[in-house]
């Protein structure tokens, strides 16, 4: 991570030392440009406005221009004023003889054009020509032709490319040294930053080799602050005990449906050994295979209730959601439990006759009403009695299950829909403990809630919750 962190921002630093640089040249060239021109258009408006006087050199025999006093005092003070450290200036004629120079030169400049070039009109007033001289001493020139009737003048203005180049020599310099050393020390600080923010990370990994199916009940240690490290431990944390409840639930299922397992194969055992210990009269052995069937039923039943467990766990499992009369339900649901009622003189009721219409798969929310009202059935004295209430609230239905029955311990409520649990007061009946975690399992498959309320002696209230319309 330190890696690519310091590649992206040496590109990037490198991307901008090299538009700082362009960006400083240019503006450097363009201002020393301007300072050349000034001077250029300086002594132009001077030569322009100067009074010259012509007259005929004879011994030549040509007619040149000469200058009076007062033209060459004002020229030469334009001159002089406009030169500055490493600034030179010349005025030449239209011929090319130099007219006037500046007095801080070392030596005379030739024109940089020769005066044929000249005299064919290449250069007119505006803008200045700017030549550079790529030699051993770099020379930068702007030139300019100013016309004055029909004389012409060319001022040239030469300056040295060295101080230029000496700032941006340091400009660049300052870029190299700047650039190595600020991607070192951001590399140190990058390290030393990824080792600081990952040390939680590196901690909680060993924890993590540590952490096996035998001590789920180890935790990484939650770092101070609230960064994303801290979640990650919490979350990581809040996913071994959901682990550690798997495994636990997954170690208490196995030991249950060995225990529930063993009780039937041992009276098979038994029953067959009898079987086989002597010949017995047909009676004795449709004795005997008729306890066995008794006993194969029951483990059938508990196969057949850890399968529903199993589908209903499912994350992929789908229900076949459809428009279910859940009144309706309920009646098929009484109607089919009646004739244990009636052998125990319950009376079983609905009392609410609404039709209420839900979305749902039909034939697991009747199984969780069957496990209700059969429980309720079961564990309620003869002569008690057991209703139920269908009712429709803004978002949901709710089925209410009441009955008078032995009612269940406080210490027991909370346990109730846990799987092979069955209260003391249970333990004599028929079952294994399954069919409230089979109603919770669909339920909750459903998006819906259930809750129970109880107490010993006086009965207990089921209240199950399902919403109109399944996500």
């Amino acid at each position: 991570m330190t890696f690519w962190y310091v590649l992206a921002l040496g590109l990037i630093s490198g991307i901008l030392s090299i538009f700082l640089y362009g960006n400083f040249s240019r503006v450097l060239n363009k201002d020393f440009n301007h300072l050349l021109e000034t001077r250029v258009e300086y002594i132009g408006r001077v030569v322009e406005d100067a009074a010259i006087d012509r007259t005929l050199d004879r011994q030549e025999g040509v007619a040149v221009e000469t200058s009076n006093a007062d033209f060459v005092a004002t020229l030469h003070h334009a001159v002089e004023w406009g030169r500055s450290e490493g600034v030179f200036i010349q005025v030449f004629r239209q011929d090319g003889k130099e007219l006037m120079r500046s007095s801080n030169m070392p030596f005379p400049l030739a024109l940089v054009h020769s005066s044929p070039d000249l005299s064919k009109g290449n250069f007119t007033d505006s803008p200045p020509v700017v030549f550079s001289q790529e030699e051993s001493w770099p020379l930068r020139t702007v030139i300019s032709r100013i016309n004055k009737g029909d004389s012409a003048y060319v001022v040239q203005v030469t300056a040295s490319l060295r101080p230029l180049r000496v700032k941006l020599g340091r400009i660049k310099t300052v870029l190299l040294f700047f650039l190595p050393l600020a991607l070192a020390l951001v590399t140190g600080m990058g390290v030393f930053l990824t080792r600081t923010t990952l040390r939680p990370v590196d901690n909680m990994t060993r924890t993590m080799h540590q952490i096996t199916s035998r001590n789920l009940k180890q935790r990484i240690d939650v770092p101070a602050g609230n960064d994303e490290t801290k979640r990650l431990a919490e979350t990581f944390n809040d996913m071994l005990v959901r682990l550690d409840k798997s495994f636990s639930l997954q170690e208490q299922l196995v030991q249950d449906v060995s225990h529930e397992l063993r009780t039937p194969l041992t009276a098979l055992k038994g029953k067959q050994e009898v079987a086989l210990n002597r010949r017995r009269s047909p009676e004795e052995y449709e004795e005997i295979l008729s306890v066995n069937l008794e006993e194969i039923n029951k483990m059938s039943a508990l196969v057949e209730s850890l399968l529903v467990l199993a589908q209903l766990d499912r994350i992929e499992h789908e229900l076949k959601i459809q428009k279910v009369s859940l009144t309706g339900l309920i009646r098929k649901v009484l109607a089919s439990a009646q004739p244990l009622a009636d052998d125990k003189a319950i009376k079983l009721t609905l009392l609410s006759s609404d039709e209420v219409t839900i979305n749902a798969d039909g034939s697991q929310i009747e199984r969780a009403i069957v496990n209700i009202v059969d429980n309720a059935v079961k564990y309620t004295p003869p002569g008690g009695q057991v209703a139920v209430r269908v009712s429709k609230k803004v978002t949901s239905a709710e089925v209410t299950v009441n009955d008078t029955g032995i009612g269940i311990a406080k210490d027991d409520l909370t346990r109730v829909f846990d799987r092979f649990y069955r209260a003391e007061k249970s333990r004599t009946s028929p079952g294994f403990g399954l069919g409230l975690s089979i109603v919770k399992a669909i339920v909750l498959a459903h998006q819906g809630t259930i809750k129970v309320d109880s107490e010993p002696g006086r009965g207990s209230t089921f209240i199950i919750s399902l919403p109109w319309h399944q996500a």
